[in-house]
C-alpha cells in the first residue's frame, strides 16, 4: 500500500512514529510539505529564544502512550538548563528547540520504517489537486504526479486571516512567525499595536522586550483577556473523567456538558476540594479585570488547589474524545459562550513570560485596549485604531490564530478539488466531515475510500488546537487503522 501523507507539521510527525510502532505490512509511504521548515509545522520554526513552549514537558510527547518521551529527549540535552522556569519547576525551552525535538522524531521514525522495509520519501512541495482513474493521484506544485492507496490530510491550523484588510500596508504584520524575523526592523521607539491579547500576543510582547523594544505595545482586541497563567505541575490522575466513563455515558445516551461538570465535581470531591469556588473562579474569566486576574494566578503558581490542574488535564487528555460525542447545543454553548475560557484556558501562558507582561503593564509600557471596533491605515504610514477613541499605532501585528476548522491557505487548492471531486463534504459547523471511527472523509454519509482527516480540519475536532498529546493519540487511532487496512 502507498500512504501519502500531507502536512509534515507535528501531525504528520506523530503519524510517522506510530506507523514505525504499528508494524503491519511494508508499503511505500510519500510525506508531502512545501514548507521550509519541514516537521515543524507553523508554531516551531527557528525563532528568538523568548518564544518558549508553554507546557510542561510530560505534556508535550508526540508519542501516544509514552508521556516521558519528549522529557528523555529534553534531559540528553546538557544546554537547556538555562530555560528553566522556577515558578514552574520545569524546563520550558524555546519552540525552536521542540522543533529539533520534532525533526528527530521524524528522522528517527523513517529510520525505523526503513529497517522494516518500508519505502519513505519526502517531497518538499504542496499538493494542490488530484485526479482518479484506477487509483488516486496528487498532483504537486511542481509538476509531479504520485499515485496512492491512502493519503491523510495532517494540514494544521493554516496561517493568520486579514480580519481588518490592512496586507500590503506599510508597517502591517499578518503572520508573525518567526518573531526574529518578523519584529527585526521594528523601530525601539515605536508604537506597536497587537491584534488579539492571546498566546500570540504574549509571544509579541516577550520578543520585543528581549529586543529591547522601549516604545509603547498595545493589545487590542473585544475583550482584553489574557491567557490564564500556569500551575507547577502535579501528579494527579482522572479518576472520574476518565475515556471509560465517557464512552459508557455516551452509549448511554447520557454524556452531556452537565454530565461532565457533574464528573468534574466529583473529582474535586474525592480530594477533598470545594467545586463551587472553583467553578466561580472559571466562569469570572471575563468579568474579572484581568490585570487583577494575572496578579493573582502569577502568586498562585503553587496553589495546592486541584481544580485548574484537573480541568486543563481534562480539556486535552479527555475533550478531543468527548467533544463529538457531546449533543451540538453544547458544542454550540461551548464554542459561542464560553470560547475565550477556554482557550485561555488550554493555551496558557508560562509563569516566566507571565511575569514579564505583568511587569509591561504595571510600567505602563503594554496596554490592554478592548472594544476595538475598527483598525485602518493612515495614508503615508501608521494606523489608526478606534476603540473607545481614536488612537494611532506606528505598527501593526497580527496575533489572533485562525479560527476552528479554517482551511489553511496552502491546502486551499486540495480542498477545493476534493470537493469538486466527490471525495469530501464541509460539515455544516465548519471543518470537513469525518466517519468517527476511520477518520476518513464523508461523502453523503458514506466513507470515501482514500481520505483520512487527521486534525483541526476535521469537523468533529475540538475548537481549539489539538495539542501535540492529542494528535499523538489521533494519530495511533489513525496509524491503526491504515496497518489493519494493508494486511
Amino acid at each position: 500500500m502507498h500512504i501519502g501523507i500531507i502536512g509534515a507539521g507535528a501531525a504528520g510527525v506523530g503519524l510517522l512514529d506510530a506507523l514505525a510502532a504499528a508494524g503491519g505490512t511494508p508499503g511505500t509511504i510519500t510525506v508531502f510539505d512545501g514548507s521550509p521548515a519541514v516537521w515543524r509545522g507553523r508554531p516551531y520554526q527557528p525563532d528568538v529564544a523568548a518564544v518558549r513552549v508553554n507546557a510542561a514537558p510530560m505534556t508535550m510527547s508526540i508519542r501516544a502512550g509514552d508521556q516521558a518521551h519528549y522529557l528523555r529527549w529534553l534531559e540528553s540535552r546538557t544546554d537547556v538548563a538555562e530555560y528553566r522556569d522556577e515558578a514552574m519547576g520545569q524546563i520550558l525551552v524555546p519552540r525552536a528547540r521542540y522543533g529539533e525535538y520534532l525533526e528527530d522524531t521524524a528522522r528517527a521514525a523513517i529510520g525505523e520504517l526503513r529497517g522494516a522495509g518500508w519505502q519513505v520519501s519526502v517531497v518538499n512541495a504542496r499538493v494542490t489537486g488530484i485526479s482518479r482513474a484506477e487509483t488516486t493521484v496528487l498532483h504537486t506544485e511542481d509538476g509531479s504526479r504520485v499515485p496512492v492507496d491512502r493519503a491523510v490530510l495532517a494540514v494544521g491550523n493554516g496561517r493568520p486571516r486579514d480580519h481588518y484588510g490592512l496586507t500590503g500596508a506599510p508597517g502591517y504584520v499578518n503572520e508573525p512567525y518567526p518573531l526574529a524575523h518578523t519584529l527585526a526592523d521594528i523601530a525601539p521607539e515605536a508604537h506597536v499595536g497587537v491584534i488579539g491579547s492571546g498566546l500570540t500576543a504574549v509571544d509579541i510582547a516577550a520578543a520585543l522586550t528581549a529586543n529591547g523594544h522601549t516604545g509603547p505595545i498595545s493589545f487590542v482586541s473585544r475583550s482584553g483577556t489574557l491567557p490564564f497563567v500556569q500551575k507547577r505541575p502535579l501528579r494527579l490522575e482522572l479518576r472520574h473523567l476518565t475515556p471509560e466513563t465517557i464512552r459508557a455515558a455516551a452509549t448511554r445516551g447520557s454524556l452531556t456538558l452537565d454530565h461532565l461538570v457533574a464528573l468534574m465535581r466529583a473529582e474535586l470531591t474525592d480530594l477533598g476540594q470545594d467545586f463551587d469556588t472553583f467553578a466561580t473562579e472559571i466562569l469570572a474569566t471575563e468579568s474579572e479585570p484581568p490585570v487583577d486576574r494575572l496578579r493573582r494566578q502569577l502568586a498562585e503558581v503553587d496553589s495546592p488547589h486541584y481544580g485548574s490542574r484537573l480541568l486543563v488535564m481534562a480539556i486535552r487528555v479527555i475533550g478531543p474524545m468527548a467533544w463529538p460525542l457531546l449533543p451540538e447545543s453544547d458544542r454550540a454553548l461551548l464554542r459561542g459562550k464560553h470560547f475565550r475560557t477556554i482557550n485561555s484556558l488550554s493555551s496558557p501562558m508560562v509563569p516566566h513570560n507571565a511575569k514579564i507582561v505583568l511587569r509591561l503593564l504595571d510600567s505602563g509600557q503594554l496596554r490592554l485596549r478592548s472594544g476595538v471596533s475598527k483598525i485602518e491605515a493612515r495614508p503615508g504610514a501608521g494606523f489608526t485604531i478606534l476603540d473607545d477613541t481614536d488612537w494611532v499605532a506606528d505598527v501593526v501585528v497580527n496575533a489572533v490564530n485562525p479560527p476552528a476548522y479554517t482551511t489553511p491557505t496552502d491546502t486551499e487548492p486540495l480542498v477545493s478539488a476534493l470537493l469538486a471531486a466527490g471525495a469530501a463534504e464541509l460539515h455544516p459547523a465548519g471543518g470537513l466531515a469525518v466517519d468517527r471511527a476511520t477518520r476518513a472523509a464523508l461523502v453523503h454519509g458514506r466513507p470515501d475510500p482514500t481520505w483520512h482527516v487527521l486534525g483541526n480540519l476535521a469537523a468533529d475536532s475540538m475548537f481549539i488546537a489539538t495539542n501535540p498529546a492529542g494528535l499523538a493519540a489521533e494519530a495511533k487511532r489513525l496509524a491503526h487503522i491504515l496497518t489493519e487496512i494493508a494486511k
